[in-house]
């Protein structure tokens, strides 16, 4: 095999690369075909080409530290808004419907399990499935880290059947209330009260209008710190690898009893979404194209009966328990897309009442969406050893 152009030694060569994938990923959002193809699966089909032509290599210690160093960084930054108490007094009966969107969501991924062969990684692809679709791009990582998956070929695989399969699910539910019989089945008080956002006056994707430069350091320094209390805890206990977890579940300790922590902080979203771009960049170089092609399908099935599995439920239970068919739609897109989609799909659809909610139940899922994944893959390793046994 030739060698690549730049090789793995070459840190700062490939920091560079991976630094700019993420950036185009950010700029080309910019764009209506940038939103349509989604910036996440651009950069990350550039970095898949560089790696499979040769210019850069599908292994390096860069990519190592990009796991080891940037993503337990992230995930504090992304969790600092995370105050459950808010959450819980201020989302309401959305949140409610996010529960049950989320139940649903693992019993999608047990189905999907007990249909399809997903190969030697099948419990840690449901556990990052799981994680995925309760919570968002955060949770993917999270569990992939926990669970010690690193098979950038698989990775790069449930990346990509992930985005399709939530592009085609926002879709759907964007155009659910315009099917009369469907509509009827369900009350609701948004729908008919709608009020379409101005256009004009909506902010670019991924800009600040201001940026204090001492509260992204501040960010930055607590960040380090949590990462760095949660593998020390996690070292402690003898469980190393869930130092991620740790580092969540202290993320949210703080974000609840002390929520005006965050105004000395500015712009720790935004750098948390930029090292989770890094993070994907790498998974893409990561992966081996021919190997790519050979696993995406089964994981596309996969996603496919997990949203499905994750309708039937939450519509079903929607219509038993009289919930309001906007919020049963917001929370959908909550579960499967996260507070971005949520917040899109309510500023679209004119349910202004219901994007501040709709948010916050996605903070929710990024809170609790690690956990459960992470539980799943544990439970169906278990009983993958029970099996043989009990046979």
């Amino acid at each position: 095999m030739a060698l690549p152009l730049i090789g793995p030694e070459q840190d700062f060569a490939l920091w560079a690369i991976l630094i700019a994938l993420a950036g185009f990923g950010f700029w080309s959002e910019r764009y209506s075909w940038g939103r349509k193809y989604s910036g996440v699966m651009l950069l990350i089909a550039a970095a898949i080409v560089l790696a499979n032509v040769r210019i850069i290599p599908t292994a390096a210690p860069a990519y190592d530290a990009v796991w080891q160093y940037l993503v337990p960084v992230a995930i504090p930054l992304l969790l600092f808004e995370a105050d459950l108490k808010r959450i819980v007094r201020e989302s309401g009966p959305i949140l409610v419907a996010f529960g049950i969107g989320s139940l649903a969501v693992v019993i999608g991924v047990i189905a999907g399990v007990a249909l399809l062969d997903l190969g030697s990684h099948e419990p840690e692809l449901a556990g990052i499935f799981t994680g995925t679709y309760i919570g968002g791009g955060l949770n993917f990582a999270a569990v992939a880290e926990a669970t010690g998956m690193r098979d950038g070929s698989e990775l790069s695989a449930a990346l990509a059947a992930d985005n399709v399969v939530t592009n085609l699910h926002f879709l759907l539910i964007i155009f659910l209330p315009g099917f009369a019989w469907f509509a009827r089945q369900y009350h609701s008080a948004y729908i008919a009260a709608a009020v379409l956002l101005d256009k004009d006056t909506a902010p670019q994707p991924h800009q600040l209008r201001q940026l204090d430069v001492a509260g992204l350091l501040f960010a930055l320094a607590m960040a380090f710190a949590l990462a760095a209390a949660g593998r020390s805890i996690a070292g402690l206990f003898g469980t190393p690898q869930f130092a991620i977890l740790v580092t969540t579940a202290l993320t949210l300790l703080i974000a609840t009893l002390l929520p005006g922590m965050t105004r000395y902080f500015s712009g720790h979203t935004e750098a948390g979404n930029v090292l989770m771009f890094i993070f994907l960049a790498s998974v893409g170089a990561t992966a081996d194209i021919w190997e790519l092609v050979t696993v995406g399908p089964v994981l596309f099935v996969f996603a496919l009966v997990i949203i499905s599995v994750h309708l039937l439920i939450l519509f079903t239970a929607g219509r038993l328990l009289k919930l309001d068919l906007a919020e049963l739609i917001v929370a959908s897109a909550v579960c499967i897309g996260g507070p971005s989609s949520a917040a899109a799909l309510a500023s679209a659809k004119g349910w202004k009442d219901l994007l501040i909610p709709g948010v916050l139940a996605g903070s929710f899922g990024y809170a609790i969406g690690s956990f459960i994944g992470v539980a799943v893959t544990r439970w169906l390793q278990g009983a993958a050893v029970t099996a043989p046994a009990a046979l």
